[in-house]
């Protein structure tokens, strides 16, 4: 948790995630096969969804599956999308079940589903992105839709600081992300109506 806020930092976590598997990928001594697995008991993180969706580009550049498991009640659209760009498992599985079924039933789930590799998951993993080899839990819908980062709803259409990229629902004047100070563009009718009440010169 932040110090500050108390606010997740899994945007943090990603980005130190991104630093070691890159460098474990580039070391051509000792090959490895590094993996990320993101637990969160959150349903939205709009205001981390640039610095998350940064490492999640930088994993997918060096092939590093992103598997997410969500212990909420609702999915998470952001980690929905890491999984599907880096080709990982995103799962959600039922608060009701998963209380039914007893202690360890999580540990089970983990176990089951995550515990395979990529060349496991994957045929030809080693020439890119292939046909699976398991059938693993997948998300049959996947919103691609940024969410605002004040209301933390989903957006069609939104209005974005040209400074830090910050997406809101409504026209802000103060970016409250940076703080930067945002100009509106004026419309074609605000023009004509100055150019229309100008003084005509002599």
């Amino acid at each position: 948790e932040d110090s500050e806020g108390g606010a997740s930092t899994l945007s943090a976590a990603f980005a130190m995630a991104a630093c070691i598997a890159n460098r474990l990928v580039s070391d051509k001594l000792h090959r490895s096969l590094p993996r990320v697995l993101a637990m969160v008991a959150s349903s939205e993180l709009p205001s981390q969804y640039i610095p998350i969706m940064n490492s999640v580009f930088s994993f997918q550049k060096i092939m590093v599956m992103v598997d997410s498991l969500v212990i909420s009640d609702q999915d998470c659209g952001l980690l929905q999308q890491a999984c599907d760009i880096t080709h990982g498992v995103y799962l959600r599985p039922e608060l009701d079940t998963i209380g039914q079924t007893g202690d360890g039933a999580l540990l089970q789930w983990m176990l089951s589903v995550y515990l395979s590799d990529k060349f496991t998951r994957l045929r030809d993993a080693e020439k890119g992105w292939s046909e699976p080899l398991l059938r693993l839990p997948k998300s049959t819908h996947v919103d691609y839709r940024s969410s605002c980062f004040k209301t933390a709803r989903p957006l069609d259409v939104g209005f974005v600081c040209s400074v830090c990229l910050s997406i809101f629902a409504e026209a802000v004047f103060v970016c409250p992300t940076c703080e930067s100070k945002i100009a509106m563009a004026r419309g074609p009718t605000a023009a004509k109506k100055r150019k229309a009440t100008a003084p005509a010169k002599k």
